[in-house]
């Protein structure tokens, strides 16, 4: 019978000590010979009596070795699962791994199943509607922390840090920061500004918003953001910094020029100032992810005030101001979030565990 152990010790199997990447050669001396199967990118062989796959980029080193633990219907799945012995730090590894949420190690961004690592060694457990397919040894080293300094916030703008420990607190106390949507980042640098400031020759991203960014930005997520605005029953999504330019394009290419229809601008507030689909001088920061947008406007009219927050409704063609500012808006969020607890949160919580 075939032992796995995963420990301080190391990786073994049968107690031999094995190193990833582990020579092929090697182990075929463990675990007899295999069947070969060569794909466009790797190598793989297959242990079909033993439910054991390794993997290995030029065929002759093996980066991983997984363990079957449900049949599967894949060309190199293993004709049977592993029946032998699997341990971690002298446990059964499957109950360590149930038993045990919090020592587990999230190998990459929107990985909800996670690994147990020791001695360089990952162990990643890959769920199916909560049954465990199969177990994924390799090589682990912990990433390291990116050096990162901290831009100072100018001193008109001070106000946005109280602001945003107020809002990442009551984000975190009911979503916590190891969910999947937890997409917080430490705050933007000077490149960013350098590179991704400038909207167009007359049109760059206004103070405000780069100190609310130098605090902290956002990384995208193709799904949702857990920093986010509620606007008239709509989720927003913070924006990523560097993608405020290409959000505000896309809107500069829904301008109609001489072909707008007065009674397209009917529903557009007093406090806005504009003469087609929007006016340039806005700049999203928040997205609806259906063409609907919150925008920073630095070009209000007589009736508005610089700074407000407008609501941009694509299909019903209604500029609403919902703020009078992002501070306003950013604590309308936070008394919201208060109120809601896990409503608003539901999604993300049922979802990015």
């Amino acid at each position: 019978m075939i032992k796995i152990a995963l420990s301080e010790s190391g990786f073994q199997i049968n107690g031999e000590t094995l190193t990833f990447p582990v020579r092929v050669e090697q182990l075929k001396d463990l675990l007899g010979e295999c069947r070969h199967f060569k794909a466009k990118y790797n190598n793989i062989f297959t242990w079909d009596d033993l439910g054991i796959v390794a993997y290995s980029k030029e065929g002759k080193m093996s980066e991983g070795l997984q363990v079957s633990l449900e049949q599967q219907e894949y060309k190199f799945s293993p004709k049977q699962v592993f029946q032998g012995q699997l341990l971690f730090k002298g446990e059964e590894i499957i109950s360590d791994y149930r038993a045990h949420k919090d020592e587990r190690v999230k190998l990459f961004k929107g990985d909800k199943d996670g690994a147990l690592v020791s001695n360089g060694v990952s162990a990643w457990f890959s769920l199916e509607e909560g049954s465990i397919e199969t177990i994924d040894f390799s090589g682990y080293q912990e990433a390291e922390k990116e050096k990162f300094e901290r831009l100072p916030v100018d001193d008109e703008f001070q106000y946005f840090v109280p602001l945003w420990e107020a809002w990442i607190a009551e984000t975190t106390r009911v979503v916590p920061d190891d969910n999947e949507y937890y997409n917080l980042t430490h705050g933007i640098t000077k490149e960013d500004i350098k590179g991704h400031s400038k909207l167009d020759d007359d049109t760059v991203i206004p103070e405000a918003l780069i100190n609310f960014y130098k605090i902290h930005n956002v990384e995208y997520d193709a799904v949702t953001s857990a920093f986010s605005f509620s606007v008239n029953g709509w989720g927003y999504d913070l924006i990523p910094f560097k993608d405020i330019a290409e959000e505000w394009q896309s809107i500069q290419y829904l301008q109609f020029g001489d072909d707008i229809a007065k009674e397209d601008l009917e529903d557009f507030s007093p406090k806005v100032k504009a003469d087609d689909y929007a006016n340039p001088k806005w700049v999203p920061f928040a997205t609806g992810r259906n063409g609907d947008y919150l925008l920073f406007d630095t070009d209000p009219s007589d009736e508005g005030t610089y700074g407000q927050i407008i609501e941009l409704q694509n299909e019903s063609w209604q500029r609403n101001v919902v703020a009078d500012s992002l501070a306003d808006l950013i604590q309308k969020e936070i008394d919201l979030i208060k109120g809601e607890g896990t409503e608003k949160f539901e999604f993300i919580l049922r979802n990015g565990v």
